[in-house]
Order: C-alpha cells, then sequence, then structure tokens
C-alpha cells in the first residue's frame, strides 16, 4: 500500500508544473558550483604559477647578485666586452652562458652536451643555458626531459634602476629539438598555421669556435651579412660584378662612407637621380671597381652622369629573421689576401649551414681592406630563400609606372625569382 502511495506521488510529481522549476534550480546550482569550482581551479593554479615565478625571480637574482658592478660600469666599455663580462660571470657561477649573437664561446658546453647527448637516449636530464643580450639582459632557459617530452621554462631578468628585476617568465613544451654535429642546439616552441609574431626557435653554439675566425668574421664579414644583399650568396669576381645588386651594398655602405643616413626618401615608387662620383665612390670604398665597370652593372645616363636610383618598395621586403655569418676557417694566401670559408647559420629553420661560400679579402693599411671575390661553395639549387631580388624595369614600371595590376606583376617577380 505505502509503494503504491509513493510511486502515485513521483508520477503526478514528474507531470506536474513545479517539477519543470525545480529542475531548473537543480541544474543552476550544480553549474553555479562547477563555476565556482572552474574560478577556484584557476585562481589556484594562478597562485601557485605566481608563486613558482616569484621562486624562479628569487633564484636568478641570487645567481646575478654579484654582477652589480658589472652593470654599474656598463657605460665604461663597447657592447662586446659588457656582454663577455656577464659570460665569464656566469660560468664562474657554474652555468652554461654564452652571448645572444653567438660572437663567443659558450661556457660550461659540456653540461649542455650531456643534456642533448641524454634527451637523444631518451634519459631524464635537466639543464640552464643563460644567453646574454646586448643591453645586459639576461635571459634564462631552464630545459627538462623525462626521457620522453622536453619542456622550457624562459625567463628575463634586467638591471633596472640599480636592482635586478624579472621582466618575463614563460614555460612551453618543446615541440621540437635538433643537435647538430656542428654543434648547434636548436629547440623550438610551437607556432600553429598562420602565426604572425616571432619564431618559436631558438639556436645556441655549444662547441667552441676558433678565435681567430671569430675575429675575423667580426671584422670582414658581419659588416655585410645577409640582410638586404647577395655579396655573400652570389658568384663574383674582379672581372665579373653582373651577379651583384650594387643599389643594396650603396644603401648599406653610404652611412659608412658619408657618416650620414641617405638622403633619399625611400618612398613606394620613388626615383631618384644620383651624382655618379657620390655612387661610384662608396663601391669603391668595398671593391677595387672601376667606374666603367659599375656604370656597365647599374642604371647609368652618360649624358647626365647619373645614376638612377629606386629605393625598395613594398614588395621588395626581404623576409625578417635572416641568418648570421660564421668564418668557419681561413688561410693565408701568398700574395697577402685571407680566403674565409663561410656558413650562413639560419636560426628559424634550424640550420647550421643554410649556404656555404668562399669569401676573398685583401687587407690594406690603417686596418682598411677591400673585397675581391665570393664563390658559392654550396649546390646552385641551394637558393637563399630569405633574399628578394630587386624588381626588374618591366615589373617595376608595371607596379608604379602604370599601377595597373599591381598583384600580377608581383606574382611575375615572385615566379622569376624561383
Amino acid at each position: 500500500m505505502l509503494l503504491k502511495k509513493i510511486k502515485k506521488y513521483w508520477i503526478s510529481f514528474w507531470q506536474s508544473k513545479k517539477r519543470k522549476y525545480i529542475l531548473f534550480i537543480l541544474i543552476l546550482i550544480m553549474a553555479v558550483a562547477g563555476y565556482i569550482g572552474l574560478v577556484s581551479e584557476k585562481e589556484e593554479k594562478s597562485k601557485n604559477n605566481k608563486s613558482a615565478q616569484q621562486e624562479l625571480q628569487g633564484e636568478l637574482i641570487k645567481i646575478m647578485e654579484g654582477a652589480e658592478e658589472i652593470y654599474e660600469n656598463f657605460g665604461k666599455g663597447d657592447s662586446y666586452e659588457f656582454q663577455k663580462k656577464l659570460v665569464e660571470y656566469l660560468g664562474r657561477k657554474g652555468y652554461a652562458a654564452v652571448d645572444s649573437d653567438s660572437q663567443m664561446d659558450m661556457v660550461h658546453e659540456e653540461q649542455v652536451e650531456k643534456y642533448c647527448e641524454n634527451a637523444g637516449k631518451n634519459k631524464k636530464d635537466q639543464v640552464i643555458i643563460f644567453r646574454v643580450l646586448k643591453d645586459g639582459g639576461i635571459v634564462g632557459y631552464e630545459l627538462h626531459t623525462d626521457g620522453k617530452e622536453m619542456d622550457a621554462v624562459v625567463s628575463t631578468l634586467r638591471w633596472t634602476d640599480h636592482k635586478f628585476r624579472m621582466t618575463y617568465c614563460h614555460k612551453f613544451n618543446v615541440h621540437s629539438w635538433k643537435y647538430t654535429e656542428k654543434g648547434y642546439f636548436f629547440i623550438e616552441e610551437y607556432r600553429p598555421p598562420g602565426f604572425d609574431g616571432q619564431p618559436g626557435v631558438t639556436g645556441f653554439r655549444v662547441k667552441p669556435l676558433n678565435q681567430k675566425c671569430r675575429e675575423l668574421n667580426r671584422k670582414y664579414v658581419l659588416p655585410v651579412g645577409y640582410k638586404l644583399n647577395n655579396m655573400l650568396i652570389a658568384n663574383w669576381n674582379e672581372k665579373d660584378y653582373s651577379k651583384l645588386d650594387f643599389y643594396d651594398l650603396y644603401e648599406l655602405q653610404y652611412p659608412n662612407v658619408y657618416g650620414k643616413e641617405i638622403p633619399y626618401a625611400m618612398e613606394e615608387g620613388a626615383e631618384y637621380h644620383i651624382p655618379g662620383q657620390e655612387f661610384e665612390q662608396v663601391l669603391q670604398t668595398l671593391f677595387f671597381i672601376k667606374s666603367e665597370q659599375i656604370q656597365k652593372n647599374a642604371a647609368y645616363d652618360p649624358d647626365t652622369q647619373k645614376y638612377r636610383y629606386r629605393p625598395r618598395g613594398s614588395y621588395e621586403y626581404q623576409f625578417p629573421y635572416e641568418p648570421y655569418s660564421e668564418v668557419v676557417s681561413y688561410e693565408k694566401l701568398n700574395d697577402g689576401k685571407l680566403k674565409l670559408v663561410i656558413e650562413a647559420v639560419w636560426e628559424i629553420e634550424m640550420m647550421d649551414q643554410a649556404i656555404k661560400s668562399e669569401l676573398v679579402v685583401e687587407p690594406l693599411e690603417e686596418g682598411k681592406f677591400r673585397y675581391v671575390s665570393n664563390t658559392v661553395l654550396r649546390p646552385e639549387e641551394d637558393k637563399p630563400e630569405w633574399y628578394v631580388p630587386r624588381l626588374k624595369d618591366g615589373q617595376w614600371t608595371g607596379l608604379y609606372g602604370s599601377r595597373e595590376k599591381p598583384e600580377e606583376i608581383y606574382k611575375e617577380a615572385l615566379i622569376n625569382k624561383a
């Protein structure tokens, strides 16, 4: 009898309107409770992350607390010497460290080599690598591997108002990594397709490099480099300069010759006519080259004795994050010239030899020199994808002269480049 009454009650309840309101209230209570739990979980996670960052900041400051004198004297020396002192300091503290431009040997490189070896064998390990920036910032890379996956904590410490402050902290799972035979260690943070921020790849030169090679690189190669010019990626010599872009080199060298920036506005579609002597004088500080050779390989008007000059426009901008150069060997020739073997380290592509060339330089008195020739040693099919050549006359006229269908002209330029 009781069972029948209970059954009858529940049947009537589920058929009544009240149950809709009660169910709604129950669902609302559960949703609110779930939301509160989620918020609490996020707050707890945020609290833990903040606590971990504070702990990390304390550890980094403790490591750097003996370097105050170096920072106080920063203005008294050049950036290279400043970075060198900080790298040496971190080495004395027992940590692996290197400068941001890989222009000096890493200290305690054996720690990184051991870590890469263990990671390659699926063994657990951890290492901290410090990178010293030109402005004195210290970037710490704390790497961990459990034998299967690798994660990284990247943090930046800066000297501000006579004290150290942590200005950045980021943790991520290492998407891929590589340790090359040449001695480069690359790590990559995943970037989704279409991501328009900074690349996720960071590279470190772990193995040491001959110091004389480094000096030669700083003096002869880095001033030219791979940015917006093709001097190190084209074959040329004193008899044939046809593959060089003189306009790129004019823009690069003008400030060094005249002590000021180029006076011609870098406007889209602009065209100027430069006095012959001004244009030639710039290039003759780079090469032993006659005026006739320059006139042959540039747009020269013999009637006005001027060169036509068109600054690069938006269709000729180079892809950012180009490689940097390394002199890996050198030879002093019998005639006093130097033969430098150069390799391009392209960090964002995890390549320690994107292109290889042989540059001949002739040293002169008072520290001056001239470039004699360049020979690409890697096969021709390995075209440098970072360099964008200037538009040809027809392409430029189509874009800026008639102003008709610039997209089609641009596509044609890309096809010709390929």
